[in-house]
């Protein structure tokens, strides 16, 4: 047996207040996940915008 299909009978006995919050948590994961993926695609694009020569900035650069 799946996983989705053991999931999907477990809810199946829940009552519905708990698998509105098996839907929620659900909804929250698949939020995160997206968040996740764009943060890797923003980094992975940042990173190839720059040389491996480019200047190291320190925090007293930033102080100027």
């Amino acid at each position: 047996m799946t996983t989705k299909k053991m999931v999907a009978e477990l809810i199946e006995r829940l009552p519905d207040e708990l698998v509105r919050e098996v839907q929620h948590y659900a909804e929250y994961l698949h939020t995160r996940s997206q968040h996740e993926e764009w943060s890797r695609f923003s980094l992975a694009h940042l990173a190839a915008r720059y040389a491996a020569d480019e200047v190291e900035y320190t925090a007293d650069d930033l102080k100027r």
